[in-house]
């Protein structure tokens, strides 16, 4: 008969003692956590808000009485984070470094439960500082701490649920962690819907490993589906709004063995992440050396516990092993989810879930690695790699991306215009567009500049990502055929301004001429602005 142990995992050649039980202990988790706070700060003001950041402070911009209404017709995202972004922008305001340090802080936070699941886990000195360094500078992680979204709340919600489940499963009696486990894990589904695959780890791990606890939580979770219920109601009386979810996700490929991959060179990458679609999304040297790394030591600790089964005849209810449930259980949920169901769900952004437990499971194969000789290697060409990339972090000139350069053009726009009584209408073809410039000149010029959209210009390529708000109205859509206004501006986006290729040539076969033109470049692009009159 199998049975099980205490949810403990304290090898013999490790210090237990904990991570601040000395001073240099407590000198190594001060530096540690300087990093974490100094990586998450750097360059937070250096790119203005993107398509989905305008996305969420336009939301919080609403009257409490439509927000929920407004998100619900979005229909992927849960409204929580959309709520605290209102109350933290009513203390505040909208600055951009205002609006920036709201997820930098909750990331920041993650620290403090992540402490806390170490020391259920009872990990050693060693393991927990390596796993807060990784933590510190991964570049994955640092990408969606600076971003005005959900994800750092995720991975928030995401740490304290994982900590008060192992709360939860040590615990005897277990109905106190359980209730406080009951109430974060509905703010994380709240949060996002990849919270349930957390829960979904979270069951496979007591239905594998300690089932006397699994009637508690499955009545826990019957409880939070009823919770979660309205939104699901309101989700679904506004799916009927637009093209439905095809227009949200119907883009996304489904996951292939290179995504997984790609994902997890995310995962190792240190410092580096990807801001904008003409930078590679990770190194090639950077995906071996995060195998050699990373990879290596953790397939030598997935051996040893094979071993260590094989040879005990029993479960043995290690960190490591509910450290594999928490980390592979999403991945692979998300996986079958995108080929099961009509449209793929995948998305390496959400995977933030699997972050800190493979993270945790890196530091503790990195810890465990034997020979000793080879431990040391390991961790020496791990601060090599630390050390060249954030020296060339340090040193990388920051770029101008092309969402920025609609901001630049509306302010000179701006400037140059002399504003008539009619106002002054600017086009886009381009969804991604439109949106950048209504909030660029929504608070400054809304009055006098109106954006609008015209759709089935022959040769503009539109990006199916990027989609106007549903119900959202400022921003009227028309076809080429009704446009009948005689002076007007044009917005696009190419590599060169080309007066033969579209839009141009298309609205000059129209009877229109050139007055000005605006530029800015941008990433390998250029924006213009370029005003029209009819001959």
């Amino acid at each position: 008969m199998i049975k099980s142990r205490a949810f403990s995992f304290q090898p013999n050649n490790v210090d237990s003692a904990g991570p601040f039980s000395s001073y240099s202990s407590i000198v190594s988790i001060v530096l540690i956590v300087g990093v974490f706070i100094g990586a998450r700060l750097w360059g937070l003001t250096s790119s203005c808000l993107w398509f989905d950041e305008i996305f969420s402070v336009h939301a919080a911009r609403h009257e409490w009485s439509r927000l929920l209404s407004f998100v619900a017709a979005d229909i992927i995202h849960p409204p929580l984070f959309y709520v605290l972004l209102k109350i933290w922008i009513s203390i505040g305001g909208e600055s951009l470094l205002w609006l920036r340090l709201f997820p930098v802080l909750i990331s920041i936070a993650v620290i403090f439960p992540f402490f806390l699941l170490c020391r259920e886990l009872h990990l050693g000195t060693t393991e927990i500082r390596l796993a807060l360094l990784l933590m510190a500078v991964n570049g994955y992680l640092i990408k969606y701490a600076q971003e005005v979204r959900m994800y750092s709340l995720l991975l928030f919600f995401t740490v304290c649920s994982l900590w008060l489940f192992v709360k939860f499963v040590n615990a005897t009696p277990a109905w106190k962690p359980l209730l406080v486990l009951f109430a974060i894990n509905l703010l994380l589904v709240y949060t996002h819907y990849y919270g349930w695959l957390v829960i979904a780890a979270e069951a496979a791990f007591l239905l594998l490993l300690h089932r006397d606890k699994v009637p508690d939580f499955l009545i826990a979770g019957a409880v939070l589906l009823l919770c979660f219920s309205p939104w699901v109601y309101a989700v679904t009386s506004a799916a009927g709004q637009g093209k439905g979810l095809v227009q949200n996700i119907g883009w996304v490929a489904r996951p292939r063995l290179a995504d997984v991959v790609q994902f997890f060179a995310l995962l190792n990458a240190p410092f580096y992440f990807r801001q904008s679609s003409n930078q590679v999304v990770y190194a090639r040297w950077g995906l071996l050396a995060g195998f050699v790394i990373f990879g290596l030591p953790l397939v030598a600790l997935l051996w040893r516990l094979i071993r260590q089964r094989y040879q005990q005849g029993e479960v043995n209810l290690s960190a490591s092993k509910g450290l594999i449930i928490f980390s592979a259980i999403p991945l692979v949920l998300a996986i079958l989810a995108s080929w099961v169901l009509p449209h793929s769900v995948w998305g390496t952004r959400h995977l933030i879930i699997v972050a800190v437990p493979y993270l945790l499971l890196a530091a503790i194969g990195l810890d465990r690695l034997r020979p000793q000789w080879l431990r040391i290697t390991a961790f020496l060409l791990l601060g090599c790699w630390l050390f060249l990339a954030g020296t060339t972090t340090l040193l990388k000139r920051g770029d101008t991306y092309i969402w920025c350069a609609w901001e630049h053009l509306s302010r000179q726009l701006i400037q140059r215009q002399y504003a008539p009584a009619e106002g002054v209408k600017v086009y886009a073809f381009e969804d991604l567009v439109a949106y950048h410039l209504w909030f660029a000149l929504e608070e400054s010029a809304g009055a006098k500049i109106k954006i609008g959209l015209i759709k089935g210009v022959p040769g503009i390529q539109e990006d199916p990502a990027y989609f106007l708000p549903r119900a959202f109205s400022d921003i009227p859509v028309q076809d080429l055929s009704a446009l009948s206004e005689s002076h007007f501006w044009i917005a696009f986006r190419d590599t060169d301004f080309h007066e033969q290729g579209p839009p141009l040539k298309t609205l000059k076969d129209r009877g229109y001429e050139v007055r000005q033109i605006l530029e800015v470049a941008a990433a390998g692009q250029r924006a213009f602005l370029v005003e029209l009159e009819k001959r």
